[in-house]
């Protein structure tokens, strides 16, 4: 693979390479998450979320940068290398990480709500496992957070903004005054704030987006 040298000593370098895979994965409906695995200063993996687009549960960056790793070195015992990843990691991936051995970890942005490496646990320097990782958070981060902040942001504004029901002209049907709504129906008007009509569900990541800029 292409040889990427550290343009300073945090690897900034190879987190913008993490940014633009996780930029990617945003253009296919993807949160926006991007992972790569470097060893001895070459990217041996790479990986973006395919979560969606796969139906694969496990399809985070982090687990995809490491099956890449793993095939690229001949070795599923990732010796010598670094993981740079846009978000702090989950429970699965911290385990993951764990369990490749990998050295060390660096990432952009904490997940205040899902992350198990500072903010809610801290599997990767659990000392009661047999393998502990080096962390390094806070290269890119704002960088990494904005991302995050601006796809949830597009996500509520698509919600908000679904067209009503057509009639067979197609033209939207507005409601009828007095109308009872229907079961399990929401109701809204014209008149009515912003902040009052419905929103679309939150993931696990959105929680990156309730990070202070």
């Amino acid at each position: 693979m292409r040889m990427i040298r550290e343009e300073t000593a945090d690897g900034a370098a190879f987190m913008r390479l993490a940014l633009r895979l996780a930029r990617r994965a945003a253009t296919r409906g993807e949160v926006p998450v991007g992972a790569v695995v470097v060893r001895d200063g070459a990217v041996v993996g790479r990986g973006s979320n395919r979560r969606e687009r796969a139906n694969d549960p496990t399809g985070h960056a982090e687990i995809l940068a490491l099956r890449q790793a793993a095939r690229a070195i001949g070795d599923w015992r990732l010796a010598g290398t670094t993981l740079y990843v846009t978000l702090e990691p989950c429970v699965m991936c911290a385990g993951a990480i764990v369990n490749a051995r990998v050295p060390r970890v660096v990432y952009g942005c904490r997940d205040p709500k899902g992350g198990a490496v500072d903010s809610l646990y801290d599997i990767m320097r659990d000392r009661r496992l047999n393998h502990r990782v080096d962390v390094e958070n806070g290269i890119l981060e704002r960088e990494c957070s904005i991302m995050l902040r601006e796809f949830f942001q597009r996500l509520r504004i698509k919600g908000e903004m679904t067209e009503r029901p057509k009639d067979f002209r197609g033209k939207a049907r507005q409601p009828v005054a007095g109308a009872p709504a229907k079961m399990g129906e929401r109701r809204f008007t014209e008149r009515e704030p912003p902040h009052h009509r419905p929103r679309v569900a939150s993931t696990r990541v959105e929680s990156a987006t309730d990070l202070v800029l």
